[in-house]
């Protein structure tokens, strides 16, 4: 995917970050190289609940034989056998889960048990990247990287924390911007239900009833910073997901600094719309320091990632993917330099929530000297995943290789370590305040 972090399949699934893809049959065999038997994996990292779709994306699922079920079973099995990052497979007795599997396989009565059935079993290697999909998860997925994927809802991205539920950011003109919902307000109430009051919400939470069927109505209770709580209807409607994704960069107030984002690299042409911010930028007048926020990125495809690098720094090698049977250096394009941030200092913005591309982004960006990194370590969380897809259309997402630094430190389970520690919930602050924000800024004057 952590490719796509993830894939980095970003909004719909846990980050990761995608490599190449694969095909069902045999796999090309790479080279021996010596690794170690394992990595360490580190704990799931908290991050916000992402919006799903409420529209379905995809027809009915097509029928499939027992041969056709027991083939891809058999082929899903023996890729996880053959090419999985960790050789004992998370402990996991892999012979004893075909035996198991098989005989569930011939039981399965409809497709869609089937697919439930191979989705559980690649989720026993619990590693939280690995993962099987379906055939309309993978159109789901196709749609979501092309920016065609819509969902019902207010348009907004939504933390939960301690007083509700904290609007992180809003769609511009969207439902909640233009019912006067901004950035740091908390969601105190859902149809006049508390919003801490989990049990009355279902498995879902209370995200699931902020979203909803497109014209229909849902009233939330919202409380502004130094305002007393109030209650707003707001219509829900189709929101673009490529809306949350979406690059965006301004210029500090009465500064020549710039603050850029990039909220994932599991975006078509991320790179491109990184250049088009900062060209966008410097059509003001020139920059003396850039902030590259990267704090919310769960990851996306390496190759994105890569190309991004090179808008900032002209070639060099940023350390390895390696795994059980195959190692590739992780090389940065030339020629890509955007030529007037040639000497501009940089620094990037790290948290827990930064994943996979974005932690091997920032740890690139560091030991090529390009950037100073700010925050809090990174999740340590860099398995890339490689894509198998099977004739029916369904797809295995495996991880197959983890990042190394060029000198072999691994950056699973430790992490990118910033260069200046700043403990803050970044998200409560607007940036003018955040005091992350504030710490880039005094390392850029430094620089200068």
């Amino acid at each position: 995917m952590k490719y796509l972090t993830c894939i980095l399949l970003l909004l719909m699934l846990p980050a990761c970050s995608l490599t190449i893809p694969g095909v069902a049959s045999a796999p090309t065999p790479t080279p021996s190289v010596t690794l170690p038997a394992s990595l360490p994996r580190p704990p799931r990292p908290p991050t916000p609940i992402p919006p799903q779709p409420t529209l379905a994306p995809t027809p009915t699922l097509a029928p499939l034989t027992l041969s056709e079920r027991r083939r891809i079973f058999v082929q899903v099995w023996e890729t996880v056998r053959d090419h999985y990052l960790y050789a004992d497979y998370n402990g996991v007795d892999w012979q004893a889960v075909y035996d198991e599997v098989s005989a569930q396989v011939d039981a399965s009565t409809d497709a869609e048990a089937f697919y439930r059935l191979m989705e559980r079993m690649i989720e026993r290697l619990d590693d939280d990247h690995s993962r099987y999909e379906s055939p309309q998860e993978v159109a789901a997925q196709q749609a979501e990287f092309s920016g065609t994927l819509r969902y019902g809802g207010i348009g907004a991205e939504i933390r939960d924390v301690d007083e509700g539920g904290l609007i992180s950011s809003v769609v511009p003109g969207g439902p909640a911007d233009r019912a006067g919902i901004m950035p740091r307000d908390v969601i105190i109430s859902v149809d006049g239900v508390d919003y801490e009051d989990s049990d009355a919400f279902g498995p879902g939470g209370p995200i699931s009833q902020v979203r909803g069927e497109p014209g229909t109505p849902v009233r939330l209770g919202i409380r502004s910073p130094n305002q007393p709580p109030r209650e707003v209807v707001v219509i829900r409607e189709v929101i673009d997901l490529d809306a949350f994704n979406r690059v965006h960069a301004r210029r500090l107030a009465n500064s020549s600094l710039g603050l850029l984002s990039i909220p994932s690299f599991y975006v078509e042409g991320v790179d491109r719309q990184v250049r088009q911010a900062v060209e966008d930028l410097l059509q003001d007048g020139p920059l003396t320091g850039l902030i590259i926020d990267v704090r919310a990125n769960g990851g996306g495809y390496v190759h994105l990632m890569r190309n991004t690098i090179a808008l900032f720094h002209d070639g060099g090698i940023i350390g390895s993917t390696s795994g059980r049977s195959s190692s590739e250096e992780q090389r940065i394009p030339t020629g890509k330099q955007i030529p007037d941030l040639r000497e501009v200092p940089i620094v990037v913005l790290v948290s827990e929530e930064t994943i996979s591309a974005a932690e091997m982004f920032a740890a690139g960006m560091q030991v090529l000297g390009r950037a100073r990194i700010v925050g809090t370590p990174s999740a340590g969380n860099t398995e890339n995943l490689y894509s198998y897809d099977f004739a029916d259309g369904s797809r295995l997402l495996l991880a197959e290789v983890a990042f190394y630094l060029p000198d072999g430190t691994p950056v699973e389970g430790r992490g990118v370590q910033p260069d200046r520690r700043v403990d803050a919930e970044w998200w409560r602050y607007q940036p003018e305040d955040d005091p992350q924000i504030q710490a880039a800024i005094e390392e850029l004057q430094r620089a200068e």
